[in-house]
């Protein structure tokens, strides 16, 4: 854990080459084993990224979350520093002066946003946003404003869109299901599923085209004719959500007892495209 900031410390962090980099090679300027986190810390892996992600708070796993089911998100560097802030001339009065420094140590301070996000526009170029994630108490205290207006001010100067999300922002269901699904995004330990994959997958996405069933029911009946252990139709279908090959209403709490049309069902052609219809749309 970092006990004190000071130039020691930046200058070993540089020297791992934290915040530097991109997609896969990009290291966190804050890791989890780094700070105290006052809510839960996390270690995940990234599928959009192939590597792991250190989010430090719960709300920061949720947001992640939908940032990492998001078509259009190509990079998602978290706990991102602003390490050029002191070489920008960004205008500073006296009063936000006082926050450049460390009060102990008088060493600049390094500002980090929680989210630097890459993503691609419809006309195929990509661009950065950044995002700040905190509960919206915080918002209430004026260190925590006048730490914002600096942070607002830096991407001004660089033309980057930022943004700060609270918890009223975020759906937290949708969240959740999201981080349930991608538990099984990679299915490799699985090989009873990889090697008959093809035929699995054609049947369960048959088999959701009757609205009337349930997701208990079209589970069990998978794992009857294929054999599969318990537990694994619903894994299979896990890996198809979260890959897209099926679509479905995540905003809702899912019940496996519920009939399937009740989540808005999409299933794909053969050739990856949506099919005409959607079960219960």
């Amino acid at each position: 854990m970092i006990r004190e900031w000071n130039e020691t410390t930046i200058n070993r962090l540089l020297k791992e080459k934290r915040g530097q980099g991109i997609g896969k090679e990009y290291k966190p300027w804050l890791q989890v084993q780094d700070i105290a986190s006052k809510g839960r810390s996390t270690r995940t892996l990234g599928y959009t990224t192939q590597r792991v992600h250190h989010l430090l708070s719960d709300l920061q796993l949720y947001y992640f979350y939908l940032l990492e089911f998001d078509e259009n998100v190509t990079d998602i560097r978290e706990q991102y520093p602003l390490l050029d802030f002191h070489d920008m001339n960004i205008h500073v009065d006296e009063e936000l002066t006082k926050k450049l420094f460390d009060k102990k140590t008088q060493v600049p301070h390094i500002f980090t946003v929680s989210f630097l996000v890459t993503r691609k526009a419809e006309n195929g170029e990509y661009y950065d946003e950044a995002r700040i994630i905190k509960q919206s108490q915080e918002l209430e205290k004026n260190a925590s404003l006048q730490r914002l207006e600096l942070q607002r001010r830096y991407f001004e100067k660089k033309g980057i869109n930022f943004g700060v999300v609270t918890e009223k922002e975020i759906d937290k269901q949708l969240a959740r299901n999201i981080g349930w699904i991608l538990n099984s995004y990679d299915i490799q330990d699985y090989p009873s599923l990889t090697l008959n994959l093809p035929h699995l997958k054609s049947d369960m996405i048959q088999y959701l085209s009757n609205k009337e069933d349930s997701f208990q029911g079209i589970f069990s009946r998978l794992e009857k004719e294929y054999i599969l252990d318990e537990g694994l139709g619903l894994i299979l279908f896990k890996h198809l959500v979260a890959h897209k090959e099926v679509r479905m209403d995540l905003r809702k709490k899912i019940y496996f007892t519920n009939k399937i049309d009740h989540y808005h069902i999409q299933l794909n052609d053969e050739n990856g495209g949506d099919k005409s219809y959607a079960v219960g749309s």
